[in-house]
């Protein structure tokens, strides 16, 4: 039997269906449709009498069989009366003479979330492209961050926020009003003229407020800054860095009390880490650039005393030299060369401790071999082979410093001694066991304990403050040798 809109419903039902401000369809089990309200025929066109899985185009496109779990909701396409096409979630159930009515929401509605929705992707997708977030300045990349939000959220003001410490006041970052040719001049919120509302900030990750005027919420800020900067709707939304709150952004609608949706809280949110990252990174860099600027500071400072000390130390050497000249005897001579070689020694400390860059470590495996270097140059006219075996190892300044004048004294006693004789070998051996030095020097010469007593005196001292003991053997030459921790 043929159905047509004025048997299926009676004229109050029809219009009734008519007045909803949504699109209404009826279709019967074979898919044909038997009445849509004017709602619907804005947006399919006239489609009575057409099969629903029929319609193309722009219009829902779904099997109607089979159909079951009913009540439910299905996704049909459709167009807006713009013609943009556009999906919509409706609402199906049977009806109890075995017809089927599909309720359609508003399409224009639906479209203007989605543009919503969309202006919100975009926006997003611009403050994680902006250059002058990442490389401005803070001031210039937070005005960038409220000009976007403010147009993705269709807002009037958007201004940002900074506690101080215990959070005993709020001070504004940057105020932006798109009205404004310039920004705003900041201003500061005390916690003691707004206890409530500085308390919800510290419990709550955001906080919509529909009618900011008469909202319990915001009640402490109607008379001071609401009333007064025209505030009707807003959203607040704590920034965080490392789960510490640090400031607060603020989206504010001058218009009218504005109801806000869950995807424009889900976007303040969004901005609200983008002001977080901001601000931590622009400050972590500004923080690195000092750090550089002290360091080379500290660099160029370390630079002048290492000159000048090595320029202390070599005057010192001359004056010494001086007093070598003037000395009457052998054994004054000795006195002041063993002296001066000391000084040497303590320069080349110095110099291998500015090299290796390091505030308290030094290379004692350079250090030895710049002392061999110079006992060598020192044995010109009479060439002593110095072999050296040496396993590659760093000590504090100190340890170096006792450990370079232990050798160096022994060096030059050996040196002096008239029963070197020319081309004989002079040895000297380091080794790292687990966590010791083992340094040992041998030479063919002939000496004894008492001698040894009274020319290197200070080697034993050296090896008491590094709280070891320096052993000598006096069979097949001389052998001295020395054992510490590293």
């Amino acid at each position: 039997m043929k159905e047509t809109a004025t048997e299926l419903l009676n004229s109050d039902s029809v219009q009734l269906y008519n007045d909803f401000p949504v699109g209404v369809v009826i279709f019967n089990s074979e898919g044909k449709i038997l009445f849509c309200n004017s709602n619907c025929r804005s947006l399919l066109g006239e489609c009575e009498g057409r099969r629903i899985d029929e319609m193309a185009g722009g219009v829902p496109e779904f099997q109607v069989t089979p159909i079951a779990d009913l009540p439910k909701v299905i996704t049909a396409k459709c167009r807006n009366k713009g013609g943009t096409s556009l999906y919509l979630n409706c609402n199906l159930t049977q009806l109890q003479n075995g017809n089927f009515l599909m309720v359609m929401p508003d399409a224009d509605e639906q479209s203007e979330k989605i543009t919503a929705i969309a202006a919100q992707k975009s926006a997003a997708e611009n403050l994680l492209k902006s250059a002058v977030i990442g490389t401005g300045s803070l001031e210039d990349a937070l005005h960038e961050i409220c000009r976007i939000a403010s147009h993705a959220l269709a807002v009037t003001r958007v201004n940002i926020w900074e506690f101080a410490p215990e959070y005993v006041s709020i001070t504004s970052l940057l105020n932006y009003d798109k009205r404004a040719e310039n920004l705003l001049p900041n201003a500061t919120l005390y916690r003691y003229q707004l206890p409530k509302y500085f308390n919800l900030l510290e419990t709550e990750e955001i906080i919509p407020t529909k009618d900011a005027l008469n909202d319990v919420n915001t009640a402490e800020l109607r008379d001071s800054y609401l009333a007064v900067n025209g505030i009707c709707s807003l959203i607040d939304v704590p920034v965080r860095i490392s789960g510490k709150m640090v400031g607060l952004i603020c989206f504010e609608d001058t218009e009218s009390a504005r109801e806000w949706s869950a995807s424009e809280q889900k976007f303040g949110l969004f901005v609200a880490q983008v002001v977080a990252l901001t601000i931590e990174s622009i400050r972590r860099k500004h923080a690195q650039t000092e750090l550089e600027k002290t360091l080379d500071e500290k660099k160029l400072l370390l630079s002048e005393v290492h000159r000048r000390v090595r320029s202390n130390f070599a005057l010192i050497q001359d004056l010494i030299k001086q007093d070598v000249l003037l000395a009457k005897d052998e054994y004054h001579k000795e006195l002041f060369n063993e002296l001066r070689n000391r000084i040497s020694s303590l320069d080349m400390i110095q110099r291998q401790l500015y090299q290796s860059g390091s505030v308290g470590k030094v290379n004692f495996r350079d250090l030895i071999l710049d002392l061999v270097s110079g006992y060598r140059s020192m044995q010109a006219g009479a060439p002593v082979n110095i072999i050296t075996t040496l396993d590659h190892c760093e000590l504090s300044v100190g340890k170096a410093s006792l450990a370079g004048l232990l050798l160096n004294e022994i060096m030059m006693f050996l040196l002096n001694k008239t029963r070197v004789r020319s081309k004989e070998n002079i040895s000297v051996r380091m080794k790292i066991v687990n966590t010791r030095i083992e340094l040992s020097i041998h030479a063919p010469i002939e000496t004894n304990q008492s001698e040894l007593e009274t020319r290197i005196p200070t080697s034993f001292q050296m090896a008491e403050k590094l709280e070891s003991t320096l052993h000598t053997q006096l069979n097949s030459g001389f052998t001295a040798s020395v054992s510490f921790e590293i």
